[in-house]
């Protein structure tokens, strides 16, 4: 394939930068690592990290740096493009100033909106707050959204964007070894990937595993950073501690070892867009237990490749769980159904081909000048 003599310059704006936690980072690492092994999408990517992974104080310094950074390629003319991965709170009023100086440089820059929680934040925001977040959205070249939820978020407020946005659901990479069949080693493996706070569901999922303490067949993994010790004294409250892990946040070479040795994928949150964790579940062909908020339900249809429960429902947890630890052929039907549209929906290398596409279009796109 012929190259172009000037691949797009391309500065991605993301919180923690490589291998940092969370999915928007883990999305971030696979799309770069994709593009530099590829070779073929005409498009140079550097992060614009925003946050960083050390404490609010030192963030503030890691933001005015990626403000001096985008400053100083915008004014250099080799910038052409900035894509702003966005989510609430602090990512939302780090990312309102940077789409502010991208406006001034006349830089086009495109929104990826990944946060469930933006609709409320959205809201209820002032009206000053709510008037830049419209010009966020107004003066991009592009929206991106995870599903038709994202969509709905956007255009309930702002109608007339509806030709700017595209959906583009995550992705991630195929595993090089099929998901083992372990349906005879004797023991189920439950796992939840994510931050350990309430609203991910976490409290209900421990009281939704005391309620299979009874069942000598499954042990769990509860794997990510947050309220670790609180998560465990709750289970040891219940009598069942000795058959959770609590590895906390786990590399990518670890997530994907323990993805290997999983039967059940876990995630009841309360609030979400599209968790990743769903994403490379598919990716294994593991059987999935979710709750219907955000695009979940746009990814997770009940009884095809998963199973959905109501939000915050322990016992109505439990009982997916408890049935799929009992129906070994249920998992591997929902987890091989999982995997063929992980084949077809969300594999990485199509997925950054689509956004590099997104991204050549929104290229082309001047800034519009700051108005006073």
């Amino acid at each position: 394939m012929s190259r172009t003599l000037n691949p797009l310059r391309l500065l991605v704006a993301t919180p923690y930068g490589a291998h940092g936690r969370g999915g928007i980072d883990r999305l971030t690492d696979l799309i770069i690592d994709t593009i530099d092994q590829r070779g073929d999408l005409d498009v140079k990517a550097e992060r614009l990290v925003t946050r960083g992974q050390k404490s609010i104080y030192w963030g503030a310094v890691v933001f005015a740096r990626a403000l001096f950074q985008f400053c100083l390629a915008a004014r250099r003319g080799k910038v052409d493009l900035i894509h702003i991965h966005l989510a609430w709170r602090g990512s939302a009023y780090r990312k309102l100033i940077i789409a502010a100086m991208a406006r001034h440089f006349r830089v086009p820059y495109v929104v990826h909106l990944h946060a469930g929680q933006f609709d409320q934040f959205w809201a209820e925001a002032g009206p000053k707050l709510r008037r830049s977040i419209n010009r966020l959205f107004v003066d991009s070249a592009a929206i991106i959204v995870l599903g038709d939820y994202g969509a709905r978020v956007i255009l309930d407020r702002l109608p007339g964007l509806r030709d700017k946005i595209t959906i583009l659901p995550n992705a991630s990479t195929s595993p090089s070894h099929p998901n083992p069949d372990r349906s005879e080693s004797g023991q189920t493996r439950i796992t939840f990937l994510g931050f350990l706070e309430p609203d991910k569901g976490v409290p209900q999922l421990v009281d939704a595993l005391g309620r299979l303490a009874c069942r000598a067949d499954w042990r769990a993994t509860i794997a990510g950073s947050g309220d670790i010790e609180q998560t465990r004294d709750h289970a040891r409250r219940l009598n069942i501690a000795d058959r959770i892990d609590f590895p906390g946040w786990l590399a990518p070479s670890e997530t994907a070892a323990l993805l290997q040795q999983t039967d059940i994928l876990t995630l009841p949150s309360f609030v979400e867009s599209l968790p990743m964790a769903v994403i490379e579940a598919f990716a294994y062909g593991i059987a999935v237990v979710a709750t219907p908020v955000g695009a979940v339900p746009e990814v997770v249809t009940h009884e095809r490749n998963g199973l959905l429960v109501p939000v915050g429902d322990a016992a109505a947890l439990a009982d997916a769980l408890n049935r799929l630890i009992e129906n070994g052929a249920l998992r591997r039907r929902l987890g091989d159904a999982g995997r063929r549209d992980h084949a077809e929906r969300y594999e990485i290398n199509s997925y950054t081909r689509r956004l590099a596409s997104v991204w050549r279009k929104a290229a082309r796109c001047r800034g519009p000048e700051t108005r006073a």
